[in-house]
Formats: structure tokens, sequence, C-alpha cells
């Protein structure tokens, strides 16, 4: 049994090295990052110090106050993990989620370089890109303010890249007021209702993000399909886990 034990906690052990490494792998400081190296290490720290872990739980197990902290604490993991595998289903279900007649494409404002899309708003355009050229009829809403470092708007950016990749000007509607997921969709529904489209609209961004943009579009009244860009696998760990951060905060917030 006592090897049992020691193999599992080597098991576990690794595969949590092997998610902290991964997390790491992103050179963006974000709070997935951070969040994975807490967790990832907490467990590293758990597996290595196993027989110290469980002396000073029995201590703190053996008083009144240390019972309803343990009891509290394992509940709030409980919680956490519960919470954390219902996210990632739903993010894999909403990753792509095609419509039979696309009459719009959103999509999603993400960092840009000066007046240069970064690596991450390319791959989004280019998704689009695959859908606007399936369905020549179908309008692009561009949605994104000038956030900080952005010599532009990340709408006007969009506009820009996708005119010289052949989408012509009177197909493109920039909405460049928003900051946020939230405001994203929200200010695009507007935008798409007063133009009489409230459904055969398919959002475009990473597929980390597709969820989180469901239930925004949810909110707004809009019956949306996904395509999604597919996100570096090196930066797609922390990204992941940012988007539990968020999703919880769209959930409790809104």
């Amino acid at each position: 049994m006592k090897k049992v034990s020691t193999l599992i906690r080597i098991m576990i052990g690794t595969v949590a090295f092997l998610c902290l490494v991964w997390v790491n792998l992103d050179t963006a400081f974000n709070a997935g990052r951070v969040l994975g190296i807490i967790v990832f290490s907490a467990v590293i720290a758990v597996c290595v110090f196993w027989r110290r872990f469980c002396t000073l739980v029995k201590q703190i197990w053996g008083r009144v106050i240390g019972k309803i902290a343990l009891l509290f604490f394992t509940a709030a993991i409980c919680a956490c993990v519960a919470v954390s595998v219902i996210f990632s289903v739903n993010m894999l279900r909403f990753m792509e989620v095609p419509v039979e007649d696309a009459r719009a494409v959103l999509v999603l404002g993400c960092q840009v370089k000066g007046e240069q899309p970064s690596r991450m708003l390319q791959g989004r355009l280019n998704a689009a890109l695959e859908i606007l050229n399936s369905y020549s009829d179908a309008v692009c809403v561009v949605s994104g303010g000038r956030g900080n470092g952005e010599d532009i708007s990340e709408a006007e950016a969009m506009r820009r890249y996708l005119e010289e990749n052949g989408i012509s000007a009177d197909r493109i509607i920039i909405e460049d007021d928003s900051y946020s997921t939230r405001e994203n969709i929200k200010r695009t529904s507007e935008i798409l209702k007063e133009k009489g489209l409230s459904d055969g609209i398919v959002i475009v961004t990473n597929e980390f993000h597709q969820y989180r943009a469901e239930l925004y579009a949810r909110k707004n009244g809009l019956s949306v399909g996904h395509h999604s860009s597919r996100t570096n696998p090196p930066a797609l760990a922390s990204y992941w886990l940012r988007e539990w951060l968020a999703l919880l905060s769209a959930v409790l917030v809104g």
C-alpha cells in the first residue's frame, strides 16, 4: 500500500511539474500564469513533503477551530476543481459551433503592436477570412478600441488587415468604442440589431475565449455560432487558466 501511495504521489507530482513548465512557456506575464505557478507549485510541494504535510494536518485537526478551517479549505478546493472542470468542458463545447448561413462575422479585438495586429489577433483575422471568403454576402464587424501601447484602435488595425487580404470596405463595420469582451458584444449587438441581424452570426476569437463570448451573446439576445483561431500551444495553458478567472467574473458580476 505504501508503494502504491508513493507511486501515485510521483505521478501527480510529475504531471504538476509538466504543467508548471507548460504554463511558464508563455513569455507574457498574466493572471493565468500566476495562478498556474501557485497551484502547480503547491501540488508539487505537497507531493514532495507529504509526510510533513500529513503531520501538519493532524496537528491542525486536533483543534476545533482547526477542524472547521480544514473542512472549509477542503470544500473550497473541491468547489474550485468542480468549477474549473465545468468551465473547461464548456470552453471545449463552444470552440466550434457552425451556422447554416453566416450573415455576419464578429471578430473580437486583441492586442495591437503599434499599428500592426499581434500574432494572436492575426490568427483571429485569418480565421475570419475563412468565413468571409466562404460567405461572400456576410458583413464583418471588427470590434475593439485603442488600448495602452496601441497607435490605432484594434478595430482599425483589423479593418486594414482584412482589406489588404481582399475583403471590400463596404463589408466591414468598425466598432472602436469597446475595451472588454462584454463591451465588444454589447455594442456590436446594438449595431447588428439595427441592421436586422440577430442570428446567423459567427463569433471569431481564440478557442479559450469562445465560451465567455457565448455567455455575453446570450445576454444580449444574439444567436451565434463560433469559429476559432488556434492559440500557439506554448501560450495556451496560461490563457486557459486566465480564462477561468474571467469566466468566474462574468458569471458572478456579469
